[in-house]
């Protein structure tokens, strides 16, 4: 038996399976609750990791965070659609606050905890203008899902202060990878209409901006941010800007089209820029974003159309 014991909530999803793959063989015994609401039993090597089908709201996920006793928790597990949140905001802060709480909870009695690391969002800082966003910027959500995450940032700063519940939170830039063609974010959506020969849709005019990070990067960084030994929230970023016309431009050269894009309104709840320092999270580990983004897309839409070739054999 290993003495390091980690659990990953949504460690069947698009990021938290490429923790999972990124830990098998280390030090660690992993353990994974998922609901496999939108992650697959599929994506993890189950012969190599512990897998609770529950959802972390539930006292079954209470029971079990008890039963194995994990010296870390990599929280992942949340809803993490910006336009259902806006639909569905009883929903999204039951999943995002109320499941947190729930896991942290169970973590808080437990003998020999380390440490609680949390996916949080660069959608706490909302549509804040002085860039490149520190962590100390101004934080003002535009949408539910970004005060989800907020609150439950603020619920783990103050349980530092009650528990001496030691923490980590790490606040994700715009991430994309391998998987998010079957996503709705900006890049998923782009990949399904281009290589289906339809227009793309761009909300508002295209020039709005965001810091894309790889989902590879990301995975790193999570495992990185086990061994940090302060408190605190981190950006994790490539600290870089493009705008969702060069995004589409990118994808246009790598899959050899030309397709102009469908202009619609901006949607309620967007931000119009966005690009977040990661100094702080780089002078405290050694962790470096490794892929620019036309790296990181050729290498993701490249997997996906693997994917696609495969789904229609």
């Amino acid at each position: 038996m290993l003495e390091n014991k980690i659990l990953i909530t949504g460690g069947c999803g698009f990021i938290g399976a490429k923790v999972v793959k990124l830990l098998v063989g280390s030090d660690y015994e992993i353990f994974v609750i998922d609901d496999l609401s939108t992650g697959t039993r599929e994506a993890i090597p189950t012969n190599r990791v512990a897998l609770k089908i529950c959802d972390i709201r539930s006292e079954e996920a209470t029971r079990y965070i008890a039963k194995i006793e994990p010296n870390y928790v990599i929280h992942l597990a949340a809803q993490i659609d910006v336009q259902m949140s806006l639909e569905q905001q009883l929903l999204d802060a039951d999943i995002n606050v109320m499941g947190t709480l729930n896991v942290m909870q169970a973590c808080q009695s437990l003998p020999d905890f380390k440490r609680f690391v949390f996916a949080s969002s660069a959608a706490v800082y909302g549509d804040n203008r002085d860039l490149p966003l520190v962590e100390a910027s101004l934080t003002v959500p535009t949408s539910p899902y970004g005060m989800s995450k907020l609150v439950g940032e603020q619920y783990l700063a103050l349980n530092e202060e009650t528990h001496d519940f030691p923490y980590c939170a790490l606040r994700f830039a715009n991430v994309y990878g391998d998987k998010s063609g079957f996503g709705k974010d900006v890049i998923s959506n782009f990949w399904r209409q281009l290589s289906g020969g339809v227009a793309p849709t761009v909300y508002g005019d295209g020039e709005q901006t965001r810091d894309f990070i790889y989902v590879d990067d990301i995975a790193q960084a999570l495992i990185h941010a086990l061994k940090v030994s302060q408190n605190g929230t981190y950006n994790i970023s490539t600290d870089e800007q493009t705008s969702i016309q060069d995004v589409l431009r990118i994808m246009n050269t790598i899959l050899s089209t030309t397709i102009s894009p469908q202009q619609l309104p901006a949607r309620i709840g967007d931000i119009k820029d966005s690009r977040l320092s990661n100094q702080k999270f780089m002078m405290t580990t050694s962790w470096r974003p490794r892929y620019t983004l036309q790296a990181g897309l050729e290498k993701c839409l490249k997997a996906n159309k693997r994917k696609e070739q495969v789904l229609s054999k």
